[in-house]
């Protein structure tokens, strides 16, 4: 009875070691992509008052104020700042406005993301004391974001 353990143990052992391998018969393969669009936000602005260290109304007052944004990209964008001078009625004042204390537009970095903290600043002048009525004064300021 030995004899016949052995003998099939050593069939079997014979059979598992020469069983066949499984091949692969064939094979194929395929590239995954996508695109990703142009996106960017702005967060942050809000409304803010032009204030002067001179005498309130006099002729030749400085009025200044700003504000911060947030603009974020994930690619090369231009920030552009349209805005209209301060009036009250038919009345109005000569107003500047810069972003970064630089110009009304902002590049960001090509082939690169953006994520920072940028500001809105404007300025008023007065003319004489005659030149402008008495009140309050306001603009919009509109912040535009496209692709450069």
């Amino acid at each position: 009875m030995k004899k016949r353990n052995i003998a099939a143990a050593i069939l079997l052992a014979g059979s598992i070691s020469t069983a066949p391998a499984f091949a692969g018969l064939d094979t194929d393969s395929a590239t995954v992509s996508m695109s990703i669009g142009l996106y960017a936000s702005l967060t942050g602005l809000d409304d803010f008052t032009l204030t002067t260290s001179d005498a309130d109304g006099s002729a030749g007052a400085v009025y200044a104020g700003s504000d911060s944004f947030n603009l974020e990209s994930n690619g090369q964008v231009r920030v552009s700042l349209a805005g209209s001078d301060l009036s009250a009625g038919l009345d109005s004042v000569v107003t500047t406005f810069s972003m970064d204390g630089e110009g009304t537009t902002i590049d960001t970095t090509s082939s690169s993301v953006h994520n920072a903290s940028h500001s809105v600043s404007a300025q008023a002048t007065l003319g004489d004391i005659s030149s402008q009525q008495a009140g309050a004064y306001s603009s919009v300021i509109t912040l535009t974001v496209s692709a450069i």
